[in-house]
């Protein structure tokens, strides 16, 4: 993937992640307050992870 579409995915995670905090924060049920958190958990783990990534390539010389 290219430098530009992995930033494009960073941001739209982030978004995601954002959008999870709103349904949590509005849940009038249980499930939705948890699946909110949930959709967070899962986009900061992502970004995390294309942190990493892009770490790792650095260290193996690749280009995005």
């Amino acid at each position: 993937m290219s430098e530009f579409g992995i930033w494009i995915l960073g941001i739209s995670m982030g978004i995601l992640g954002l959008g999870g905090l709103f349904f949590a924060s509005h849940a009038q049920e249980e499930p939705v307050y948890v699946a909110g958190l949930i959709l967070f958990a899962f986009a900061v783990l992502f970004i995390f992870y294309l942190i990493k990534d892009g770490f790792d390539r650095a260290e193996r010389g690749e280009s995005h």
